[in-house]
């Protein structure tokens, strides 16, 4: 009879009862202490303490599973919400070069027509004309890839979800 109204008594077989001796000494805890803490490991686990089959394998795989759908889950919500956005912007880029590639063929085939029939002097002035375009070309190129990258910058790592907010400050 438990001396403690708290507490109840619990029948176990001798050589249960030797083994439980035997650990709670070894680990320096009563035995109520180590019979409450694998009763509770038992219970919080959900597992069936008399089973023949391996039950951390069964909880680990559990874990396991759970943590698989988790990343699955999150790779899933990069892909939409930046990897596709991506994807769609370099797409984009790639049609807009292969147009402007063209238009640049046909320009410089106009532009060499053109200028085989031009003087020395008119010759200097267009080699002139063209150094200054290409300065301005650069210098655009440059203040729309720092805006781009600013923009990119504001939006947040992850939170590009409109391709827009990079392509508007491309085009300004």
């Amino acid at each position: 009879m438990p001396t403690n109204p708290a507490t109840k008594s619990v029948n176990v077989p001798a050589a249960t009862h030797f083994l439980l001796s035997k650990e709670a000494k070894r680990l320096q805890i009563s035995q109520a202490d180590y019979t409450g803490a694998a009763v509770r490991y038992f219970a919080e686990r959900g597992l069936h303490p008399v089973e023949d089959v391996a039950r951390e394998g069964q909880l680990i795989m559990q874990q396991v599973k759970k943590l698989g759908d988790r990343v699955f889950g999150y790779l899933q919500e990069q892909e939409r919400s930046l990897l596709v956005p991506m994807l769609e912007e370099m797409l984009r880029s790639r049609v807009t070069l292969e147009r402007v590639l063209r238009m640049n063929e046909i320009l410089v085939n106009n532009l060499t027509q053109q200028l085989s029939s031009l003087n020395e002097a008119q010759l200097n002035e267009q080699r002139e004309g063209l150094k200054q375009l290409r300065a301005q070309n650069e210098d655009m190129i440059e203040r729309q890839a720092k805006e781009a990258i600013a923009a990119a910058q504001q939006a947040g790592a992850g939170r590009i979800n409109d391709g827009d907010t990079v392509a508007k400050a491309v085009k300004n």
